[in-house]
């Protein structure tokens, strides 16, 4: 079973779950928590006005940074390249956080409070794109005894299936609000992230020089377990807002009629 794990790139043989399947369920999981998050802090932020921008935020950590960046640096501990010590640049995956909260932030504002398909198709691109960006730039942060290169089609297979996942999932959230619909939500954009993921990585070809020096950087695990800790205490933040927030649909009721004051007859 585990021979199909195995891909045959560049002249060396990776194994994407080293640690076993186990982990792309534990990536998916976090992905799909990140999502319910932050979904449920853009309907708070749709309701509300003085503080729209801080759940935007807090709905762009939740599912750029949790539900895309940490779900897919998870499910990066099981890659292995064979004959090669591994090395990722910390700048790099740095980098690759930036952007994806950056592109869900942007995202949010593009396509607003009410669904407009106008808005909707240039939403979805720059959070389909965002998200591939990122993915690139975490696999890229990967340094091997030899030589990294992309396969340029499934590099755009992988875009293509990003701008599609964002775009369906953005339009199955705005305009479908049952409960059964809002579980598929978060679920299509779980299943996004690691099909975005997957073609990228399979678009990477090693080529290992075990002549070559041991390449600078860090242990994917010395970088991604803290962060991991960290951005599940992060998540407590926005969960805890959600819960105590007032529900605007109540407060939003007819305004009180003000009643005249009577004067006393004298």
């Amino acid at each position: 079973m585990r021979e199909v794990a195995v891909l045959a790139a560049g002249g060396a043989s990776v194994d994407q779950f080293a640690l076993g399947y186990w982990l792309i369920a534990l990536s998916l999981g976090i992905s799909v928590l990140g999502a319910v998050v932050g979904f449920a802090c853009i309907v708070h932020g749709a309701r509300s006005v003085q503080f729209r921008l801080v759940w935007l935020v807090s709905a762009a950590i939740s599912l750029g940074g949790v539900g895309a960046w940490l779900a897919t640096s998870v499910a990066m501990l099981g890659l292995k390249v064979p004959n090669s010590a591994m090395r990722y640049d910390p700048g790099r995956l740095i980098a690759a956080l930036v952007v994806s909260i950056a592109a869900v932030f942007a995202a949010l504002l593009i396509i607003g409070r009410t669904p407009r398909l106008t808005l909707l198709l240039p939403g979805g691109l720059v959070l389909g794109l965002g998200i591939g960006v990122t993915h690139y730039l975490g696999i890229g942060s990967l340094e091997i005894q030899g030589s990294v290169g992309v396969t340029t089609w499934l590099a755009a297979v992988s875009a293509v299936i990003g701008v599609i996942a964002a775009t369906a999932t953005l339009w199955l959230f705005q305009t479908m609000r049952f409960p059964l619909a809002r579980a598929a939500t978060v679920l299509l954009f779980g299943v996004g992230v690691s099909a975005t993921y997957y073609t990228a990585l399979a678009a990477l070809h090693f080529d290992v020089d075990r002549t070559a020096k041991v390449p600078d950087g860090v242990e994917l695990f010395d970088f991604v377990f803290p962060m991991f800790v960290i951005g599940l205490l992060a998540l407590t933040v926005p969960i805890s807002a959600v819960l105590i927030a007032p529900d605007r649909r109540e407060l939003a009721g007819p305004p009180k009629v003000r009643r005249p004051k009577l004067e006393p007859v004298r």
